[in-house]
């Protein structure tokens, strides 16, 4: 197999991998990275023949792997984009949210290609999509040979599958974003158990040690503690969130604490995009029963949207909670602005309950003082840090440890290490270095012939 990691920048952000097995070319994912805007966010799609792809996969909705995929597409209009059936339904909406953030950018960045795409290329997108059932094989032909794709649950977030890629006897094993723990919303990762050639892993917490005893379930107890200390001193409580996955499990945990009176009943505020992909996972949940959510919850908890006017370095017009995107308090975003006017009142928390790139003001925050001054430069403000910051573990991506174990399980002939800062690509391999199999950790924009 050839490999190519599209991703310019390297790392997390703009994930888009370009395969070669046999006749076949195919890319898995192409994204868009956050922390960038305009031709800087993109992959290098310019590495690609035109309309030289056989087929594309994209393993989730999240916009670093699904953001660039109507680009893509537009450039190889005969490969159809396999994905799971939830991922169909949730790619819709979050590319829609796309065009109308890049508009908005374009006029605040003075970013003229933006938007990179209209709703024409979405609808042909729409049409080039293939819903494979999961764990069933999907066999492709080419010039007389064959390939074999299957698609596992993979417990990231709703959508999200792992890939099995067959070719003459020789097997790659793709992990993409990977969980194996249940959430409160949606079962985790269901992988095949027997060997393979190849595996390539995700490793977004390999500098991210979990201590002795910690659950998911006690990390949400303690979640709940916060919130219910920070209500009784009549502060404002900012949960930052993605808008797919993190903020619906949210949702269900809230409404759980407030029917069992463990937190006292105040306003929740949700942005825009979460408050309307509920429907979504609403609708999934009727169709598969690895999702588990019903809209009902925001009628239950009294839900609401964000007042229409946040004026940063200004403390919210009123005391509640504030579950809102972007899980990484990306600049310009409601998470962001709310912490601007929110950051230097003691009564306040911030909490923060998924992975952070350590660049982004979410990460830097996480790593600042308590009684530093902060700059939130984008809205020019600064403020001092007397609110609560603190990091909870609920990330949507498996721990360093179950990883390792799962590798050491299928034991492959070659393991190429993907989707992670340095950091942790390297405790990875150092972790791994006397197992029985190569590890690549590739340059970007580099062909592995493996």
């Amino acid at each position: 197999m050839k490999f190519t990691d599209l991703n310019p920048q390297g790392g997390i952000g703009a994930n888009c991998s370009l395969c070669e097995i046999g006749p076949f070319k195919f890319v898995i994912d192409s994204g868009l990275h956050p922390k960038y805007a305009g031709a800087e966010s993109l992959p290098k799609h310019d590495a690609i023949s035109r309309n030289s792809l056989d087929f594309i996969i994209l393993t989730h909705c999240h916009l670093d792997h699904l953001g660039s995929l109507p680009l893509l597409s537009r450039e190889h209009p005969d490969a159809p984009v396999i994905l799971s059936y939830p991922s169909s339904i949730l790619a819709r909406r979050m590319l829609s949210n796309s065009i109308s953030v890049m508009r908005r950018q374009r006029s605040e960045l003075n970013i003229p290609e933006l938007p990179f795409y209209g709703r024409g290329d979405l609808t042909a997108l729409y049409d080039r999509l293939k819903t494979p059932q999961l764990h069933t094989p999907l066999i492709l032909d080419k010039n007389g040979q064959k390939i074999e794709i299957t698609l596992h649950h993979a417990g990231h977030v709703a959508g999200a599958v792992s890939v099995s890629i067959k070719y003459k006897r020789k097997t790659v094993f793709f992990t993409g974003d990977i969980l194996f723990n249940d959430q409160r919303t949606l079962d985790g990762a269901a992988l095949p158990q027997e060997p393979v050639d190849i595996l390539i892993t995700e490793t977004t917490r390999g500098g991210t040690e979990t201590p002795i005893n910690q659950s998911r379930e006690s990390e949400i107890v303690r979640l709940l503690q916060q919130v219910n200390s920070t209500l009784k001193k009549e502060g404002s409580v900012l949960i930052p969130v993605f808008a797919l996955g993190r903020m619906q499990e949210m949702l269900f945990v809230l409404d759980e604490a407030f029917r069992k009176k463990a937190i006292p009943k105040v306003p929740v505020f949700c942005s825009g995009l979460g408050m309307d992909l509920v429907n979504h996972f609403h609708e999934i949940s009727k169709n598969t029963n690895r999702v588990r959510f019903n809209r009902r919850v925001l009628k239950s908890m009294g839900a609401r949207p964000l007042p229409k006017r946040i004026d940063p370095g200004v403390k919210p017009p009123m005391n509640g909670i504030y579950l809102v995107s972007s899980g990484m308090m990306v600049e310009n975003t409601p998470s962001y602005k709310l912490a601007s006017g929110m950051l230097g009142d003691p009564k306040n928390s911030i909490l923060f309950v998924g992975y952070c790139d350590p660049n982004t003001p979410g990460g830097k925050l996480l790593t600042a003082k308590q009684c530093d001054s902060f700059d939130f430069d984008a809205v020019d403000v600064v403020q001092q840090i007397n609110a609560k910051v603190t990091k909870f573990d609920l990330s949507g991506h498996a721990n360093r440890e179950e990883l390792v174990s799962y590798a050491q399980k299928i034991s492959p002939r070659a393991l190429i290490l993907h989707h992670g800062d340095p950091e942790a690509r390297e405790w990875f391999k150092e972790t791994l270095k006397d197992e029985n199999f190569s590890i690549i950790d590739p340059e970007p924009l580099k062909t592995y012939d493996i």
